[in-house]
């Protein structure tokens, strides 16, 4: 297996958001092309989306989210230093997820509230099926691992940061960093095949 510092993607997993039935439905209010918060937001809206989405948020509650996020991140353009764009914006998406999990629980508790993303429209059937299964397998998968470990390969696996950004994200020493990618890609892989495993267990006695 390819060691952290080789900058190597080594698991295979769905990279959503450019296609298919993953990508933000509501963009943010736009303004002039050479407004450099609207170029900001551009820039990094579907990036923040698809974090969002890989640290639990259903798709309606990822666009809301991100659209927070964004709102946050035009307001500090000034405090948010070249190259390290992306990691502010994770820390500012996983605070957000987190706050924005504990709502989703408390409308959990309250009857009659409707917590189902919506399918995405157009698109081949059968694609798009395919693609759903994948991604909610990936889900399934990392919904199981702990948030620390899932942190750095949604960063490095999944949205192809540099070694140097997942430590800046998760504001760890790199070589902390490096520990916990290859703790996560053991977990990760272990969760994958006995996802796989119930799985064929299922078709088997079904």
């Amino acid at each position: 297996m390819a060691s952290f510092g080789s900058e190597k993607r080594v698991i295979p997993v769905p990279q959503s958001g450019d296609r298919g039935v993953e990508r933000p439905q509501r963009m943010p209010p736009m303004g002039p092309a050479d407004d450099p918060a609207s170029q900001f937001a551009r820039q990094h809206f579907a990036f923040v989306w698809r974090v969002l989405r890989r640290l639990g948020l259903a798709p309606a509650d990822a666009d809301d989210a991100a659209q927070r996020v964004m709102m946050v991140a035009t307001q500090r353009l000034d405090d948010i230093r070249p190259g390290q764009e992306r990691a502010f914006l994770y820390r500012t998406s996983a605070f957000i997820a987190a706050r924005e999990r504990r709502g989703r629980q408390r409308r959990r508790e309250k009857p009659g509230v409707e917590l189902d993303g919506e399918a995405h429209p157009g698109g081949d059937p059968e694609a798009l099926l395919v693609e759903r299964r994948a991604l909610e397998r990936l889900d399934a998968v990392l919904g199981g691992m702990p948030d620390d470990l899932k942190a750095a390969f949604v960063l490095f696996e999944i949205e192809g940061l540099s070694k140097a950004e997942v430590a800046e994200a998760l504001e760890i020493p790199a070589g902390t960093a490096a520990s916990r990618l290859r703790r996560a890609r053991e977990d990760f892989a272990r969760r994958a095949r006995r996802l796989a495993l119930g799985d064929a267990a299922k078709g088997a006695t079904g």
